[in-house]
């Protein structure tokens, strides 16, 4: 079975890293193959255990997978079972994004929130893009640019 192997990695450039290589077995007809993502440090699930899992979890027309525990215990694998191509990261991380806004956040507050799942420059475009889809309405306070979900009513906020 072939293994991928995330130890090391930020969770934005192991999250990168997962989909090239799970695009490439997909392309190669691999019928599955193990990512090693260790079990986190504090034994609690390691954001890029959770990461893995939760793209995974949001795509099951697109992949299968079976978590280490569930196969022999071991937390600090996942087998993959590609079925067709991911879509785009940034369909997610938009919908997050709007749902984090829920309340006014600046763009210093979203990086933070999303930087361990995605780089900061998606976050820029993701940004920017949801304010040109009228998504997330900005305005400035204190000098700060602001950005909350369009659906939240226009009060003083």
């Amino acid at each position: 079975m072939r293994e991928l192997d995330l130890h090391g990695m930020k969770t934005a450039d192991a999250i990168s890293f997962f989909t090239r290589e799970y695009e490439n077995a997909l392309e190669s007809g691999t019928s599955c193959f193990k990512v090693i993502h260790g079990y986190g440090s504090g034994g609690i699930g390691g954001d890029t255990r959770r990461s893995i899992r939760s793209l995974l979890a949001a795509n099951p027309a697109c992949a299968d997978f079976v978590a280490g525990e569930d196969v022999d215990g071991n937390p600090g694998y996942t087998v993959v079972y590609p079925k067709r191509r991911l879509p785009s990261g940034s369909v997610g991380l938009y919908d997050s994004i709007v749902e984090f806004c829920s309340s006014p956040k600046t763009k210093s507050a979203v990086i933070r929130r999303f930087v361990r799942r995605t780089s900061e420059g998606e976050i820029h475009r993701a940004l920017r893009n949801l304010e040109n889809r009228r998504r997330l309405r900005t305005f400035y306070r204190n000098g700060r640019k602001h950005y909350v979900d369009s659906r939240v009513g226009r009060r003083r906020i």
